[in-house]
Order: C-alpha cells, then sequence, then structure tokens
C-alpha cells in the first residue's frame, strides 16, 4: 500500500502545487491520474519518487515513511532519459545496485531487455533508437530490479497513435507478470479508461482530489464499446476545465 497523508507541496517562490492529498494506492493496482494543466499531477508523481519532499503531511509505502528515493520505486518520465553515452544494456543496468557483481547486474539487464522487446538491441546507442524503442529502453531500466512500485509521468505522450497502442498493451502485459502498484500520469482519457483500475481527478491551483471513479471493465478493453465510452465521457464530465467551459 502506497499512501499520501495530508500531502502538501508549496515551493520556495511561494506557488502552491498540491494542498492536502489524501490518497491510497492499493497494491497490485492501477491508478491513473488526469486532470488540467497545472494541477500538481507531475508534483504528486515526483513526490512519491522521492524526488521532491512534500512540504508537509507524509508518504508512506508499507508502513513506513518515505524520505526521498526508494529502490521499491520505479520510474518513467515522459522523455526517455537515457545517457546518450551508454548502450541500452548499461543504461538498463543502471537501474541496479552497483553492490551487485557486473556479471549479475548484466543479466538482470538483458532479461528486462527482453521482456520489452529490446533483446536484439542492447548494443544500440539511445541515438540509434526510434522514439518506441527509447522508451522501451527506459521502461526496462525502471522495471529491472523488480519494484514493487512503478511510476509513470505520462510515457506515451509524444509517440503516435499506433505506437501509443502496441506500448500500452506492452505496459498491461508486463504488468501482469509482477503485478506491481502502477501509477501512470496522463492527459489521455481513452489511455485513462483503458489501463486503470481507478482514475483519480485532480483539479484546482493547488491540486486536489476533486474525483475518484472505479473502473470496472474487464481487459483487454476496447475503446469502441458502448460501456468504455460512457466511462470516458464520466470522466469529461469530472474534469474541472470542463465543467468551467460547460458553464
Amino acid at each position: 500500500m502506497l499512501e499520501l497523508l495530508g500531502v502538501s507541496k508549496r515551493y520556495s517562490n511561494g506557488q502552491a502545487a498540491l494542498d492536502g492529498i489524501d490518497l491510497a494506492l492499493p497494491a497490485g493496482r492501477i491508478t491513473v491520474v488526469i486532470g488540467p494543466s497545472g494541477c500538481g499531477k507531475s508534483t504528486l508523481l515526483r513526490l512519491l519518487a522521492g524526488l521532491e519532499l512534500p512540504t508537509s503531511g507524509r508518504i508512506r509505502l508499507d508502513g513506513e515513511e518515505l524520505h526521498g528515493p526508494s529502490p521499491k520505486v520505479g520510474v518513467v518520465f515522459q522523455e526517455p532519459r537515457l545517457f546518450p553515452w551508454l548502450d541500452v544494456l548499461h543504461n538498463v543496468a543502471f537501474g541496479l545496485s552497483r553492490r551487485l557483481p557486473w556479471r549479475e547486474r548484466r543479466e538482470l539487464a538483458l532479461g528486462a531487455c527482453e521482456r520489452v522487446g529490446l533483446g536484439r538491441a542492447v548494443d544500440a546507442l539511445p541515438k540509434q533508437l526510434s522514439g518506441g524503442m527509447a522508451q522501451r529502453a527506459a521502461l526496462a531500466r525502471a522495471l529491472v530490479a523488480r519494484p514493487p512500485v512503478l511510476l509513470l509521468d505520462e510515457p506515451f505522450s509524444a509517440l503516435d497513435a499506433l505506437l501509443r497502442a502496441q506500448l500500452q498493451a506492452e505496459l498491461l502485459r508486463l504488468w501482469s507478470e509482477d503485478r506491481p502498484t502502477l501509477l501512470l500520469v496522463t492527459h489521455d482519457l481513452d489511455e485513462a479508461v483503458l489501463l486503470a483500475d481507478e482514475v483519480v481527478v485532480l483539479g484546482g491551483q493547488p491540486g486536489r482530489v476533486v474525483s475518484r471513479l472505479e473502473i470496472a471493465l474487464p481487459r483487454p478493453r476496447e475503446p469502441q464499446r458502448p460501456a468504455f465510452q460512457m466511462l470516458r465521457a464520466r470522466l469529461l464530465s469530472a474534469l474541472p476545465s470542463y465543467n468551467l467551459r460547460a458553464a
């Protein structure tokens, strides 16, 4: 269980990004966070990743308070953020503890590359990769240590529709193998309904939880089905920016 208890974030310039977030992410489920621009979605993910510290409140994983990055939490950003001087294998292995001997790190990294379909590209440099391959490498790096929590910040937003659909399916396959607690931030309502067990809607500045919607559709989900479109419409109506336009 990953928990946020009364979490607020105010930056040194006085900007308040989040205010009083109470949120529990059950183990082994996919939670998707949506909301208008500026409502604190990425700040929320950075707090969970330990890359930012809350101004007030607590973040706990299985009852233990987090005060920084944890090996139990893997992160995938919108940009792959690969080291340009390292090949795919060494980029992926970078996610492992240096206390492990290189032979063991290499075997684990090779296994992670195989899991995401990069088994034949382990010697390639980032500049030789397509956008989809680079994001697969970033996903392999986050998964290589088999963390119980995986955070993703709009990981497919820069990809074309076909590639995005392929990687969404890959993400679900990888999630089904280990069942990590997965939190994904997105602007894409179809992606939210396609992937989530629950969708959390943030709104306001500073951001607050304004709505939560359980997605009980069986997988795989088909966007053209009426039940899918009904849930998408409910999410759209829950977005604060939509309500503002409708008013």
